[in-house]
């Protein structure tokens, strides 16, 4: 029995199964029982699922009978996995309170954390993402008090991180999980960290290190005789193949690789491959084989999990439009992504549901794809609407009140203002660093545990998505311009007077390749030290943004007139310093991530009388305190926070304001926006630290770095400071979207209050100070020109 463990965790299953097959010959009773569980075991780790069953099924009544609560536990708790991955979860679900009574009667500690494990893995099974992340917390705890590693903990936690596209972490999980599993020398496990990893740098634009990874793991898979992890392996590789070269796959491969899947069992991932090979082969011209593929796919589409419906959904669409019938493929894709939202709804994390948003993708885009094709503005507009923040859509207000989160957030800041005096010292921060790293994790875990939002509302308005006559009768004389990206092609939709317009503009790298030159422009005129420096900054400048006129908005012109605008874009575009541009320069504009949230921002009602004013100046930002005294004299009720007043908790004062304004230094995480943050005196304020607040303040001005920046996600579903504000209760936010000259902000922000003061709208007043400065210097013009209007800024 001890040679037969040992032969399954090197890799050597044939070995495994004689040596056990011997020890069965020469034992009887409760030792053979336990003999039978051993090979069970063996049977499950290499894929022989049905002889694992019965081996379970013959042995427990023996170990019941004789009181042996040990390997009972192991016998349960290993069956439970079986049939969960069978989604036989009631079952599941009842070996695993027996093994956790077992447990905790007779005092195993490691086997009840083990049983935790196993729950966890049922609960991500049945699509409870928070529930199984949150017991994976508590079993990693357990693991370190009682001084073990395991390995496959790892590997289940990237799985369910990575079924919510939660991407990064996903990958440095499975490379974690790859590098336990190789010092352990656990063979049986370390292909399933291998392919965990495969998955999770092809998502991560590593498709190189995908392919090397999923070989890797498909000749371990076949080493353990394990046909159902080949095939996924396989699966794998043909998908990073044909991210790296899309002519190497043909639709007969992946229709063999969806065939060998569902040889195994692999009902999601069959589907996936049969979805696929049906794209494939309409692509190549190959109808009648797409037809077969595609239909075959879509009857999943009425039952089974909300990942299998939704493709099946997919491939029904994608057969329907194939057949020309159009207005059915429309029912179909809407079909499939009211299963997504479903799920979407489950989950309480804003970070949760912006990335299983990616799920969304390929059924948006056939939605969009089709309203493009019949040139209809309308559905174009609808279908670009279905694509956006729709995890802002259906955010609540605020999480409950968390003592645990709050003293995390605490200690984050605590730290990281312990490395910014190490760094001005000269220090070594190292250890400080990694405890940073583990703080935020523990945040962002802490975090995706809130409970689900109850209504998907913000203040009383429900976020769905608007009618034309509510958009149209919101704007008033103003006009809608909502910017659509497909398959590399930009496209505008209008909507001005009540009347939709749909424009075609051109190739979208035009655009990504000219905000570079526009961002070193506008650093070469902040830092101009000549007159001949600044005539050519000023030349580059006007060059770039002449270019992105013509793009943008110079097709659009006769429509939209001189209209203020309300503008919402898409991809790169969502960095654009829209003041630039000529036909915007004076002009009131304001941006938001979509229609819908936009208008939801337009009907919030005014502050309160007696609002408070609240600035800000943060520490190590030269100028900022200047910067606030001048804004604090213009509003004689200001609260005024400087230097070490200036924390987060103090901040607790902006709840329900009129007005807050901050300067500090900001910092925007690419890596995860949600640790994109304002330094206070106390460290910084983060978006987690942002939706604590009761009522976030009515309107905000930030004089940091890139505060105004949407972190891009999947489609256009974005994260970032300004769109937690605007789903916490904001209605309009002025910031940069771009680095500025600190020194130069003072005017231009001073002149923005002023205007403000004199009954402006902040996008019109805005508009106005930019004006003013372009004409004052050459750094205040830079300084002016980093900055936009986000949210209902044509309103007070």
């Amino acid at each position: 029995m001890s040679a037969a463990g040992t032969f399954i965790l090197m890799g050597a299953p044939t070995r495994a199964l004689s040596e056990i097959e011997a020890a069965l010959g020469d034992l009887e009773g409760v030792a053979a029982a336990r003999a039978m569980v051993q090979r069970a075991s063996i049977h499950q780790a290499i894929g022989r699922f049905d002889d694992a069953l019965a081996g379970f099924r013959l042995a427990l009544p023996v170990l019941r009978r004789a009181g042996d609560v040990e390997w009972q536990t192991r016998a349960l708790s290993n069956r439970s996995l079986l049939l969960t991955a069978r989604r036989a979860f009631a079952a599941a679900e009842a070996d695993l309170v027996a093994a956790e009574t077992l447990c905790t009667e007779a005092g195993l500690d490691v086997a009840a954390a083990f049983t935790k494990q196993n729950l966890g893995c049922l609960k991500a099974g049945q699509g409870q993402v928070t529930a199984a992340l949150e017991l994976f917390d508590q079993v990693a705890a357990d693991y370190r008090r009682l001084g073990v590693q395991v390995g496959s903990l790892l590997v289940d936690k990237g799985e369910v991180l990575l079924s919510v596209r939660l991407v990064a972490e996903a990958r440095a999980t499975a490379e974690e999980a790859v590098a336990v599993l190789r010092e352990q020398n656990r063979r049986v496990d370390l292909p399933h960290a291998r392919l965990l990893l495969s998955t999770a740098a092809l998502l991560d634009g590593q498709p190189a290190m995908a392919l090397a990874s999923a070989r890797q793991a498909a000749v371990d898979f076949g080493r353990l005789r394990r046909p159902g992890g080949l095939a996924l392996a396989r699966y794998a590789a043909l998908q990073a193949e044909l991210e790296l070269r899309p002519t190497s796959v043909g639709p007969a491969r992946a229709r063999r690789s969806a065939a060998e899947l569902q040889r195994a069992g692999w009902r999601v991932p069959s589907l996936e491959a049969r979805v696929l090979a049906g794209r494939l082969a309409l692509e190549r011209g190959q109808t009648a084989d797409a037809r077969r593929d595609l239909g075959e796919a879509s009857l999943a589409r009425r039952a089974g999990p909300a990942d299998c419906r939704a493709r099946a959904w997919l491939a029904e669409g994608m057969l329907r439009r194939a057949d020309g019938r159009r207005s059915a493929a429309l029912r179909a894709v809407t079909a499939g992504l009211r299963i997504v939202e479903d799920y979407q709804a489950t989950l309480g994390a804003t970070e949760l549901r912006a990335h299983v948003s990616v799920h969304r993708g390929a059924l948006a885009r056939l939605g969009l794809r089709m309203a493009l094709e019949d040139q209809s503005p309308r559905q174009v507009l609808a279908w670009a609407e279905r694509t956006r923040v729709s995890a802002l859509l259906m955010r609540a207000p605020r999480p409950p009140d968390d003592s645990l989160l709050a003293a995390t957030l605490a200690d984050l800041r605590t730290t990281v203002t312990e490395i910014e005096g190490r760094l001005g010292a000269g220090q070594q921060t190292g250890d400080l660093v990694q405890r940073q790293v583990r703080l935020e994790r523990e945040v962002a875990e802490r975090g995706r545990m809130l409970p689900v939002a109850e209504g998907g509302s913000v203040g009383n308005a429900v976020l769905t998505p608007r009618s034309l006559a509510e958009l149209t009768a919101a704007l008033g004389d103003a006009a809608l311009v909502e910017y659509v990206e497909l398959d590399g092609q930009l496209h505008a939709v209008t909507l001005v007077a009540g009347r939709v317009r749909l424009f075609s503009l051109g190739s979208s790298t035009q655009v990504r390749d000219r905000l570079a030159h526009l961002t070193f422009a506008l650093r070469r005129l902040a830092q101009a030290g000549s007159d001949r420096g600044v005539r050519t900054s000023r030349l580059v400048l006007r060059t770039v943004t002449d270019g992105f006129e013509e793009i943008l908005l110079a097709p659009l012109t006769r429509v939209l007139g001189d209209r203020s605008l309300v503008l919402v874009p898409t991809g790169v575009v969502h960095s654009l310093p829209w003041s630039l541009l000529p036909s915007c320069v004076g002009r009131p504009v304001t941006v938001a991530p979509s229609a819908t949230l936009w208008w939801s921002a337009e009907r919030r009602p005014p502050p309160p009388l007696g609002a408070r004013t609240v600035v800000v100046a943060g520490p190590g930002l030269p100028g900022a305190r200047a910067e606030a005294l001048a804004v604090a004299a213009r509003y004689p009720d200001a609260v005024l926070l400087l230097d070490g007043a200036a924390t987060v908790g103090a901040l607790a004062v902006a709840d329900r304001a009129r007005l807050v304004h901050v300067a500090a230094h900001g910092s925007l995480r690419a890596d995860n926006p949600l640790f994109s943050a304002l330094l206070m005196a106390d460290g910084p304020l983060t978006v987690y630290d942002l939706e604590r607040l009761p009522q976030a303040p009515h309107h905000v001005v930030l004089a940091a770095c890139n505060s105004a920046r949407l972190h891009q996600l999947a489609g256009d579903e974005v994260l970032g400071f300004a769109s937690a504000l605007l789903v916490q209760g904001t209605k309009s936010l002025v910031a940069p979207v771009v680095p500025v000259p600190d020194a130069a902000t003072v005017a231009v922000l001073t002149a923005y209050h002023d205007n403000l003061i004199a009954g402006r709208a902040p996008a019109e007043a805005l508009a106005l100070a930019q004006v003013s400065a372009a004409a004052a210097s050459p750094a205040a013009q830079a300084a002016a020109a980093a900055f936009i209007c986000v949210g209902a800024g044509l309103t007070v």
